[in-house]
This record gives structure tokens, C-alpha cells and sequence, in this order.
């Protein structure tokens, strides 16, 4: 057995290598598998902050525990969990009130004390407090308000939560003050207690403003009986090392049904660890998906090589085979020869394979996945290892069969009787399997494994089908070549004819391509939607979200970095805490999209938004002046008077202006009343009542009395304006519409300007103030919606939340399917319109500034820190890209390079191994060819042209059958770890460009490979080769 594996020592290289690939294929995959689902859970275990992993048990002093402290809540968590924690850090805390200087208002607080403390303090003077009522301050209020060691503050002890009426007096505790402290950083310890950074700033009790103080800091012996509200914490840090994949469902669980439930005298148990395990669990998911779905592809490919393979093996070896039935064994003893031959130079490459799954392994684990990534052998390793030896034993042993059926007559022939029938079978079903997977993949209908091994089926019917068809091209190419005297093409057709290595040829590079050309394809449009999702979740390549609520000074700060506005534009983003809400963009219509990214595959209509030509009219003064004239007619329904009577006189109309004050509050000032009948005139000079200064938002007519039916008439303004200086508003062009307040009605007002700053009103009214706004902001905001419509509007009118809070009114002037930052649902305004409108930031809005250039971050940061902004969170392009680059999904699809490579592999190989194994009947075939006078540069270049067209044709097929696979089967590869519908909707259109590099890759690999070992084979014809076949 040694003796023949020796004698065909290149052809048994081969076959080891290649059953070493099949075995590292199959082997990699759960290795893969299970270090990138190690890799997810530390990048987000290492990455969430320490906060958010641990664990808190969490109770409050009562009736039934009236001495409730953090020992007493370690019974809450289960000792199975606790070994995943360290050490516990205990905390007691409660509110006191302490009047910081004789003759101030008492400032609420909070008094704590928390395990090893001072540990955790830099004493700036005094000493760690060692009994009760002894406190350490903070350095920040000792050095504000002057506060020495002794000095003793008085603050009232919160009893506990009683029925009794009335409720006994509340007790009073004298802390001392025994030290000052600053907090050293330490977040592991801390969590998220924070004791400093309140002092300096205010706080409003009740309407009033009193000065904040940080924390004060004790002993639990502080806490006695009579602190009935003292609130205790038990925080156990996770021990991340401990956590892996393996424990996180029980985590989970155990977790889950202790915060769903109190405990231990009324403890809950809270941690925000099954959230980051939830994102966790979704990337591992996906990753179940795709690695399966990449090499199932692969598996089948490698299945059907070792197959092709060792048929041609077969085929190379059924002399051999007719010779020992000649010497007496049976056809099955025949065929053990074979099979015991083959199968031992097959195993030789299970090991092998194994450890180079194991180094590939390794490799990555060091050198792409997160640190701490620990080094495993999963079961489904060594099961895989299992699988491999049996593909390898069966694909053997399919190969051998017909070995074993053949009479010795035909094992003595060169080439084996070919079975049409057979044949034609295999195609047969190749193609149904294929269509079937293409009709289902098409319609959404078809899951399971059919599905993962579509796009390679689709290929494997490609190959199967073509390389029959090609046969009697080759045949007739061949007779039309020889007519013409053309005797290498002819030998080159003639050749492609005769040998049965074309279709096995044909079908691995045409697998193998479509393999490839598909996995390039699934890495681009991967990487084309995360870079689409990337930029809609950051909106610019760099964000400063600042702490500013003041959009003007954010504006003005913006302006004076970059005044051409194309590379620093101001953004404002609202958002209501209501579920399905519908969130606020505000940005620089004329500049942004020289800044932000613009949705995939959307033109956003910024022009629309942009505010109307007419400045905004400040109001800055003492009075209102100007000339009022009117002529009014009214109706009534009351009567009055003696038979006949007459409408009774109605109540005056008044004549007010509409304002926003500097916070956006709207307002209303009253500037004359004039009769509902009749007419005249009058100087105006009221009070503005603006002591800083308003905007001009409009003017409205009211009729006072409820009596009136109708107010109509012609009210004309002259010189309207603040200290005898016109505003100059009396432009019709300068006004909104006159919009009623309901539909149906009469209502009116009418605006015409018959002579210089003069505004002449023809007003109707049913009874109801009638108003034109002011044209600096639109009546109705125009807006760029996406999503649903808000509840109780239509896309021509709904409302949105403004820069304060209040409800805008916007109508759509475009629908795009997402919008930067908010997503799938929201709507973008113009910044300047709604800066117009005034106001400070409401609580649920952020203010921030995007750039062009992140380069110019630490110059921005400087600028807005001269304007006194403050930067809060900085968000990048890159950050964001690469979180999806290292997602679950991500991880997983970069496995489709690894298939890629490996198919072209495999691809090179079977040309090598089917040169290998046929080399010695082509070279007599072509030694008598020469002896009969064909020049031998002829016999090699023909040789060399029939490789070169093998690979050709199956590269071509390859192509078309991996664009179709890339076209169908694409939605079945995940490309984002979260469940909910991707934003922007995911684009998975095939990449043309990414296909035709793909084709020319496996070319430039193929092609030198079948030309090589055409040339190598071609070097061994010689006449002597004659004399070996005598």
C-alpha cells in the first residue's frame, strides 16, 4: 500500500492537502463561531461601563425591618450569581437640610456613607469620620462658604412612612463637621454615586432659587432607628473575566426573576447586565445565520470535489483493479484495494487539517477579535472533525462503486465506458434542486438548509449543465478546426471531447467562482448599508453635542468659527418622551448638506425649508405709536330699546399685537379699543411692556362682546412702530395668509397698503379674533417628514415639538424614507425658523454642532469653550461605522472572505489534481500524436489551450450563476445584529463592481494554475511513453 501511495507521490500531496482544506473548513467554522461569539460579549462587557454590569440590591427601612442596612440585603442574591461579583460596596443614604450660612434658606442634600470610603476620598483637611453624626464636606463648599472643623449643622431626620394622625414631629440630628474631601475617580467603586459637583450651582425650591451643596459623608452608625426613610445598597461589581457565553441564559434569568420580584423584606434586585447580554444574544444569533449559510456553501463545495477527485483516482487505477481480479479477488476485494489506498492518503489529512483549523483559529483570536478572548475547543469542533472523516470515508467509497460493478474487459480499457443515462440524471437533478431554490428564495418562501445551499446548487446545475452542452460544441468545433487544416485548435476540441476531466473541471471552477463572486459581493453590500447606517445615526463625520439651550448663542458660535457656514453648522434635535412620538431635527437648511451625510438612496429637498425672505422685527422700547383709523359695522342678535327696537351697542373691538418674549413664550399686547359701529381715529402710545425685547409675531382683531354676531369693516395703521420709530411691516408681501380658525366660516382679514408705511385691514368677523402672523416664520413651518404622520393631523397640517416644547405647526413637503439622527421617524426643519421663534432648548432636546472635517474638533471644542458651551459627548463617523464593522453581523460576513479564498483553492486544486491524475495517458496520447509527425510545439500549446478554455468556460459560468445567487439569496444574510427593520432600508442590489474584481481575481489565480500544470504535463511527452503502454 505504501508502495503505490509512493509511486503516485504528487497525486497523493494533493489528495492530503485537499482532504487537510475539507477538514480545515469544517473544523473552522464552530472555532470561528465560538470566538466571535466570546469576542461580542467581552467588546460589550469591556465597553459598557462598569455601572451598567453590576449588579444592585436595593431596599428602604419599614415597619417590618425598621433597621434595614446593606448587610441585611445579601440574602437577595442567590450565591450562584454572587460568585460572578466581587466584593460587595455597601451604601446608606437619606436627605437633610442644611442652611449653609445664618440667614439663607435651607439647601436640600444628601448625606451618605458607603463601605471603605475614605479609601476613596483625598482629605484636603480633618479626618475620616469614625462615629455617629460626625461628617465629612466637600472641599468645593467647605472653601464657598467657609465652614471649620467643628462647626455644627442641625438638618431635620426623616421618619418613617406612618398611617398615624398626626403625624408625630420629625427628630432633629447636629452633624459635625470633622474633615473636607475630593473625590478620586475610581468608577469601579463608585458606580453611579456621585457625591460632588453640585456646589456652585442653584436649585429652585418651590419657586424659589437656593443654593445647591455636594454630599455629606459619614458612618453607617448615623443611621440609627430614627432615619425611617434611609434608603440602602448592596452594588456587587462584575467580575467580567468570569462572565462568558456559556452562563449567560442563567445570568439572565436569575437576574431577571429577582428584579420582577421583591425579596428580603421588600429588596429588589436591579442591573442593566441582561440589556448588554440582550445585544449580545442578537449578534450571536445573526452570526448563527450567516456562518452557517456561508459554509454550508463551501461544505457542499468540498463534499463535491473530494468526490470528483477521488473518481478521477478511481479512474487512474482500474488497471490495477482488472489486475488483481485477474489474480483471483472478487470485485468487492478489487475495490477494498482501492479504497484502502486512497482512504489511508485521506486520513493522512485529518490531523493536519484539524491543527491548521486550530492556527487559523488562533491567528484571529490574537489578531482581529477584543482582548480576553479565551482559547476553546468547542464540541462541534471535534464533531466537525467526526463529519469531515466520514465525507471523506463515503466520497471514497461513491467513488469506488462503479469500480466494482465494471466487468474486467472494461477495466482493462483506457477510458471507461461513458453512461449517458446516468449522467443525464445527476444534471437532472442538479437543476430542479436549483430552480426550486431560486423560485423560493424569489418568493420568500423557502428556509432549512435547501436555502443555505442555494446560490451553490445554482452554481453546481450551472457547471453540470454547461460542461454537457459543451461536448458536442467541442466535437463540432473540432471537425470544423480539423476541415480547415487548423490541427491545434482541432486537438485542443477534440481533446475537451474525449476526456471526462472537462466536466469535473467545469463544474468545481464554475462552483468555485460562484462562491467567491458571491462572497465578494455579500462583503461590499454589507459594507455599503453598515456605511449607510453609520452615517444616519451620526449625521456628520464629527458631532459636538454641546450643553447649550440657547440655539442664537449656538448660532452666533457656529457662525463666527466657520462664517461661509460649509463646514460648522449648527443642528438641534427635540425629542418627546412619548412613545412613537415624532422627534424634531432642526438644521441650516442653505448649508447642510455640505456638512451632513445625506440618507442612502434619498435627495433630501432642503430648499423647501428654507425660511422666507423677510427679517424678524425686534420690539425693543418703551411704547407702541403709531396712527389708528377705523370705519366698523356690527350685527347683534340682542335687541334694545322701545318698540321698534334696535341692536344693542356691542363692547369694543380691540387691536392687539402678537409677540414672543425672549424664552418663546407667546404673548399678547393690548394696543387700543375702538366701537364696534362707526368710525374714527386715534394716536397710539401704549405701553410695549417688553423689558428686554419681543418679537413681532402678528396682530389680530378681537371682538370683546359675546353678543356679536359680525364685526366688518376697515381698520387702517399708520406709522406703526416703538418710541415714534416705524417697524416698517407694512408690506402685504411681509404677512402670512389670513388662515381662519375653522373651515365653512366668513371670517376675514385682508391686508393692502394703499400708501407708504400705512397698513389698511378689511376685517370680518363672526365674532372671533381674526390674525395675520408675521411672514418671518410661515404660518405653517414646512418640514421634510419621515414616518407616520403624528396622531390628529395629515401630512398638509400636523404638529411637531419646537425648540421649547410647544406644539409647531408643520406641513410636509417631502417624505423621505429616514432622516440623520432621528431615524425612520421624524421631521426636519429650518434651524433660523425656529430660531425666530425664540426660546431656550426644552429638557428633552440637544443642541450640537456638526463638522465637515473631524480634524477641526479641537479647534471647535476651543471656540465654543471661549463662547462658554460646553462639549458633552463627541459622536464620529468612524466610531459609528466601526461598531457595525465589529457587530456580530459584521464579524460574520467578513467569514465570506475566508470562503471566497478557500473555494479558489479548491478550484486550483482540482485543476492540478485532475492534471495529475490523467498525465500519463494524455502524454501517451500526444507521444503518438508526435510520432505520427504533429510538431510537438503544437501538442503543447494545444494542451495548454484546452486548460485555459476549461477554466475559462467554468469562470464564466461561475460569474452569471454567483450575480444570481447574489440577487435571490442576499435577504437570507443578516446584516445587523438589532431585530427591528434596518435605517436606512438595507440596499442589497448586487455590486457590479464587486463581482467583475471578484471574476478577474479568480482569473488571475486559475488561469497561471491550469496553465502551469498544462505546461507541466505537456513536459512529459516523449515517445517512450509509447513503450509504457506496450
Amino acid at each position: 500500500m505504501w508502495a503505490a501511495i509512493r509511486y503516485r507521490r504528487a497525486q497523493a500531496v494533493v489528495l492530503v492537502l485537499l482532504s487537510t482544506l475539507v477538514t480545515a473548513c469544517a473544523v473552522f467554522a464552530p472555532l470561528y463561531e465560538r470566538a466571535l461569539e466570546q469576542s461580542l460579549l467581552r467588546s460589550a462587557v469591556d465597553g459598557a461601563p462598569v455601572a451598567d454590569t453590576a449588579l444592585v440590591a436595593r431596599g428602604g427601612r419599614s415597619a417590618i425591618n425598621p433597621d434595614l442596612r446593606p448587610a441585611g440585603l445579601a440574602a437577595a442574591v442567590p450565591a450562584q450569581v454572587q460568585a460572578l461579583y466581587s466584593a460587595p460596596i455597601g451604601q446608606m443614604s437619606d436627605v437633610i437640610n442644611i442652611v449653609p450660612r445664618t440667614g439663607l434658606k435651607a439647601s436640600p442634600g444628601r448625606m451618605v456613607a458607603r463601605s471603605d470610603v475614605c479609601a476613596h476620598l483625598t482629605l484636603t483637611m480633618g479626618r475620616c469620620p469614625a462615629a455617629a453624626d460626625e461628617v465629612l464636606v466637600s472641599a468645593k463648599d467647605q472653601k464657598a462658604w467657609n465652614w471649620q472643623l467643628g462647626q455644627r449643622f442641625t438638618t431635620t431626620v426623616p421618619g418613617p412612612d406612618t398611617n398615624v394622625y398626626p403625624r408625630p414631629p420629625d427628630a432633629q440630628a447636629k452633624l459635625e463637621v470633622v474633615g473636607a474631601y475630593e473625590v478620586k475617580p475610581d468608577p469601579r467603586y463608585w458606580l453611579r454615586t456621585t457625591l460632588d459637583g453640585k456646589s456652585g450651582t442653584l436649585l429652585v425650591v418651590g419657586t424659589e432659587p437656593v443654593p445647591a451643596i455636594d454630599d455629606f459623608v459619614t458612618t453607617e452608625d448615623t443611621f440609627d432607628q430614627a432615619w425611617g426613610q434611609v434608603t440602602s445598597t448592596l452594588s456587587f461589581p462584575l467580575r467580567r473575566e468570569l462572565l462568558s457565553v456559556d452562563n449567560l441564559d442563567e445570568v439572565t434569568g436569575v437576574i431577571g426573576a429577582r428584579a420582577s420580584t421583591s425579596s428580603q423584606g421588600g429588596a429588589l434586585v436591579e442591573s442593566e447586565l441582561p440589556l448588554v447580554i440582550q445585544a449580545v444574544s442578537g449578534g450571536q444569533k445573526q452570526l448563527r445565520v450567516i456562518v452557517p449559510l456561508l459554509m454550508a456553501q463551501l461544505a457542499l463545495l468540498a463534499g463535491a470535489i473530494l468526490l470528483l477527485v477521488g473518481q478521477a483516482a478511481v479512474e487512474q487505477r482500474r488497471p490495477e483493479a482488472a489486475l488483481a481480479r485477474l489474480r483471483g479477488r472478487s470485485r468487492e476485494g478489487a475495490g477494498r484495494l482501492v479504497m484502502a489506498e486512497l482512504g489511508l492518503t485521506v486520513s493522512l489529512g485529518l490531523p493536519l487539517g484539524f491543527g491548521l483549523a486550530l492556527a487559523l483559529s488562533e491567528v484571529v483570536r490574537r489578531t482581529l477579535l477584543a482582548p480576553g478572548v479565551p482559547f476553546e475547543v468547542p464540541v462541534l469542533s471535534v464533531a466537525a472533525l467526526a463529519a469531515s472523516a466520514v465525507v471523506c470515508a463515503l466520497a471514497i467509497v461513491v467513488a469506488v462503486r462503479p469500480l466494482q460493478r465494471q466487468a474486467i474487459s472494461s477495466l482493462l480499457r483506457r477510458v471507461s465506458p461513458s453512461r449517458a443515462g446516468a449522467f443525464a440524471v445527476v444534471d437532472i437533478l442538479a437543476v430542479a434542486l436549483a430552480v426550486f431554490g431560486i423560485v423560493g428564495l424569489a418568493t420568500r418562501t423557502l428556509t432549512g438548509p435547501l436555502a443555505l445551499l442555494t446560490p451553490t446548487l445554482v452554481a453546481l446545475a450551472g457547471g453540470l449543465v454547461v460542461s454537457r452542452l459543451a461536448v458536442p460544441v467541442a466535437r463540432s468545433t473540432g471537425r470544423t478546426s480539423l476541415s480547415r487544416g487548423r490541427i491545434g485548435p482541432a486537438l485542443t476540441a477534440f481533446g475537451l471531447q474525449r476526456r471526462p476531466a472537462m466536466r469535473k473541471v467545469v463544474t468545481v471552477v464554475s462552483v468555485a467562482v460562484a462562491l467567491t463572486v458571491f462572497a465578494a459581493n455579500a462583503v461590499v453590500v454589507a459594507n455599503r448599508n453598515w456605511t449607510a447606517r453609520a452615517q444616519l445615526q451620526t449625521g456628520a463625520p464629527l458631532v459636538l453635542e454641546t450643553d447649550s439651550v440657547n440655539p442664537t448663542t449656538l448660532a452666533r458660535a457656529a457662525r463666527a468659527i466657520d462664517p461661509s457656514g460649509d463646514r460648522v453648522t449648527p443642528v438641534a434635535v427635540i425629542r418627546q418622551t412619548a412613545a412613537g412620538s415624532t422627534p424634531t431635527i432642526a438644521v441650516d437648511a442653505e448649508h447642510f448638506a455640505s456638512v451632513a451625510y445625506t440618507p442612502a438612496g434619498q435627495d433630501l429637498r432642503l430648499a423647501a425649508l428654507k425660511p422666507p425672505p423677510v427679517d424678524t422685527v425686534i420690539l425693543k422700547g418703551q411704547r407702541i405709536t403709531g396712527t389708528v383709523t377705523w370705519r366698523l359695522s356690527s350685527e347683534s342678535d340682542v335687541l334694545s330699546g322701545p318698540s321698534p327696537a334696535s341692536p344693542a351697542d356691542l363692547a369694543p373691538v380691540e387691536m392687539r399685537l402678537l409677540v414672543t418674549g425672549p424664552d418663546g413664550t407667546a404673548l399678547i399686547r393690548q394696543v387700543t379699543t375702538f366701537p364696534a359701529n362707526g368710525s374714527g381715529s386715534r394716536q397710539l402710545s401704549t405701553p410695549l411692556l417688553c423689558p428686554e425685547t419681543c418679537r413681532l409675531a402678528g396682530i389680530d382683531f378681537r371682538p370683546t362682546d359675546p353678543a356679536a354676531k359680525t364685526v366688518s369693516g376697515t381698520v387702517t395703521v399708520r406709522g406703526l412702530g416703538i418710541d415714534g420709530t416705524s417697524m416698517g411691516i407694512s408690506s402685504p408681501n411681509s404677512w402670512n395668509p389670513f388662515a381662519p380658525v375653522a373651515s365653512g366660516t366668513t371670517d376675514a382679514l385682508d391686508l393692502a397698503s394703499p400708501s407708504a408705511d400705512t397698513m389698511e385691514f378689511r376685517l370680518r368677523s363672526t365674532g372671533v379674533a381674526v390674525a395675520r402672523t408675521y411672514g418671518d416664520v410661515p404660518a405653517k413651518v414646512p418640514g421634510l417628514l419621515a414616518g407616520g404622520v403624528p396622531p390628529g393631523g395629515t401630512a398638509a397640517a400636523f404638529t411637531a415639538p419646537s425648540l421649547t416644547g410647544a406644539p409647531l405647526s408643520v406641513f410636509s413637503a417631502q417624505r423621505p424614507g429616514a432622516l440623520p439622527v432621528v431615524g425612520a421617524r421624524g421631521v426636519m426643519v429650518d434651524y433660523a425658523t425656529l430660531q425666530r421663534l425664540g426660546g431656550t432648548l426644552t429638557s428633552g432636546g440637544t443642541l450640537s454642532v456638526w463638522l465637515r472635517d473631524p480634524g477641526q474638533a479641537d479647534e471647535v471644542r476651543k471656540a465654543l469653550r471661549d463662547n462658554g458651551i460646553g462639549v458633552l459627548r463627541t459622536n464620529t463617523y468612524d466610531a459609528a461605522k466601526q461598531r457595525l464593522d465589529t457587530s456580530g453581523s459584521g464579524w460574520g460576513v467578513r467569514l465570506a472572505v475566508f470562503t471566497g479564498l478557500m473555494a479558489v483553492v479548491l478550484a486550483a486544486l482540482v485543476v492540478i489534481v485532475m492534471t495529475v491524475t490523467g498525465w500519463r495517458v494524455v502524454a501517451r496520447d500526444l507521444a503518438a500524436l508526435h510520432m505520427a509527425g504533429v510538431r510537438m510545439s503544437v501538442l503543447r500549446r494545444a494542451l495548454v489551450r484546452e486548460q485555459l478554455v476549461l477554466v475559462g468556460v467554468g469562470t464564466a459560468v461561475g460569474t452569471v450563476c454567483g450575480a444570481l445567487s447574489a440577487l435571490v439569496a442576499m435577504p437570507l444574510l443578516p446584516l445587523f445584529d438589532d431585530p427591528s427593520a434596518p435605517v436606512p432600508a438595507v440596499q442589497i442590489a448586487p455590486s457590479v463592481l464587486a463581482i467583475l474584481v471578484a471574476t478577474v481575481a479568480c482569473l488571475l489565480v486559475l488561469l497561471p494554475v491550469g496553465a502551469a500544470a498544462a505546461v507541466g504535463c505537456g513536459r512529459r511527452i516523449a515517445l517512450r511513453r509509447i513503450r509504457e503502454s506496450v
